[in-house]
């Protein structure tokens, strides 16, 4: 917040949805770097007209909307907390995770806190965009409701560690690295989604569908993952049916893991980039679709 005063921006995780963090709750910093891009809160208004007269003549707030979009470097696996739903390392029917988060502002003229209470993130990405890139994670969803504080709420904030550079991070497929990957992001989608009722806030965060992919370009070497796409290790013509492989992507610091996935994985598209340029390497693009996720351990 240069030259305004001092921000702050913390989080913990609910108990239940909307029934707050309990008596003791661990505050954490999402990881280096942060950025809020939406903070969005909408009250829905609904414009009232009367027969006689063109004008609105008054405004009925309707259900909360509220969305958090946050951004930060990756520098531990505390956000796994945020993205699995079964013992933070993978995916269950039911209840969504949520947290409070907290955003404050502390300048000359007093200290604002936006409060936002059940926040679940729907979606989540975990980016590498190469060895001189840090990698950066992003999480985006819905809260129900949020309050207005004139103190921070948290007291010591636990921060992680060391962020994770681009040179370590790691993709193998079906047991193979790839050994001249210039970019990957892993995306989640469906992660929650609200239920509600007849309250202006929602009742509870649930786990929908959830869609894990991972966008990938690496240098040509030879023909491997083109074989399948076709379908199959070794194939040369178009396949019924797409092999899936066993796939694992790794983000570590100085050869300790920071955090980790393990997935099944099937390629669903193809492309070649500069085939015809004597300036650059031809790369190759993949978007890979995947299930069974399993992702390290974060407690």
């Amino acid at each position: 917040m240069s030259g305004a005063g001092s921000a702050s921006l913390a989080w913990a995780p609910e108990t239940n949805y909307l029934s707050g963090v309990g008596d003791s709750p661990t505050y954490r910093d999402f990881g280096a770097s942060e950025t809020v891009d939406a903070s969005e809160l909408s009250r829905n208004l609904l414009e009232i007209y009367a027969p006689d007269d063109p004008e609105t003549q008054s405004f009925l707030a309707q259900n909360l909307g509220g969305q958090l979009d946050v951004s930060f470097l990756m520098r531990d696996d505390d956000y796994h907390r945020l993205i699995f739903s079964d013992g933070f390392t993978g995916f269950a029917s039911g209840l969504a995770p949520s947290a409070e988060v907290y955003a404050g502002v502390d300048t000359a003229q007093g200290t604002t806190e936006r409060q936002f209470r059940g926040w679940s993130p729907a979606t989540a990405s975990i980016s590498y965009n190469g060895p001189t890139e840090t990698v950066r994670v992003t999480l985006s969803g819905a809260y129900g409701t949020e309050e207005r504080n004139q103190s921070l709420t948290p007291g010591v904030i636990d921060a992680g560690g060391d962020e994770v550079p681009g040179h370590g991070a790691a993709l193998s497929l079906a047991g193979t690295p790839v050994s001249k990957l210039q970019s990957a992001t892993l995306s989640f989608e469906g992660l929650s989604r609200l239920q509600r009722g007849p309250q202006q806030t929602p009742v509870d965060a649930v786990v929908g569908n959830v869609s894990t992919s991972v966008e990938m370009q690496s240098l040509y070497e030879d023909p491997r993952l083109y074989e399948r796409v076709l379908g199959s290790a070794g194939a040369s013509t178009i396949e019924k049916t797409v092999d899936e492989v066993a796939a694992s992507l790794e983000f570590a610091v100085e050869g300790s893991t920071v955090a980790s996935y393990d997935f099944q994985a099937a390629p669903d598209t193809y492309d070649w980039q500069d085939l015809v340029n004597p300036d650059n390497d031809l790369t190759e693009s993949i978007t890979w679709r995947g299930r069974a996720v399993t992702g390290s351990d974060p407690t």
